[in-house]
């Protein structure tokens, strides 16, 4: 009985360490998948990409990047079984109130925004400034090319 109560309370604390995601089932081959998705697309020999925190729910996910003196954040969607790159934005999916006019419903949207806060709480203050840097929101299509939503980068409307 002993031995089972330990092994559900490492079980347990092996879920609140892992950091987002990482308890519910394929988690893990999710939050790889998006990595790796966006690592394929962006990463460069003179310019590696950065990807970390990864906030997964269900078949949405945000991702923190840097890139050299740059950063933002992705929005993914899974379609069809595969994730895929929506837009890149830099706070503007912080706040529940943009992913609602993304299309996801508010409390999906503020449950996104405050998991999102919270892994970002470990992050340096100038990896944040520099994620805050990003101008805008820009579309990315299939195959890894981006356009603005707005030609002026104007934030969510």
């Amino acid at each position: 009985m002993r031995l089972l109560r330990r092994s559900r309370l490492g079980a347990a604390l092996f879920v609140l360490l892992s950091g987002p995601g990482v308890g519910a089932a394929g988690s893990v081959e999710d939050e790889t998948a998006v990595k790796h998705l966006l690592m394929q697309s962006f990463d460069r020999p003179d310019a590696p990409l950065a990807v970390d925190p990864i906030i997964l729910d269900g078949d949405i996910a945000i991702a923190d990047w840097a890139q050299g003196e740059l950063g933002g954040r992705a929005l993914l969607r899974r379609k069809d079984g595969k994730w895929e790159i929506s837009l890149c934005a830099g706070d503007a999916l912080k706040q529940s109130a943009a992913l609602e006019k993304l299309g996801l419903a508010r409390p999906r949207a503020e449950a996104l925004a405050a998991s999102l806060a919270t892994a970002e709480r470990r992050l340096s203050p100038a990896l944040l400034e520099r994620m805050s840097r990003f101008d805008g929101v820009v579309a990315v299509d299939s195959a890894g090319g981006h356009t603005p939503l707005d030609p002026h980068h104007h934030p969510i409307p």
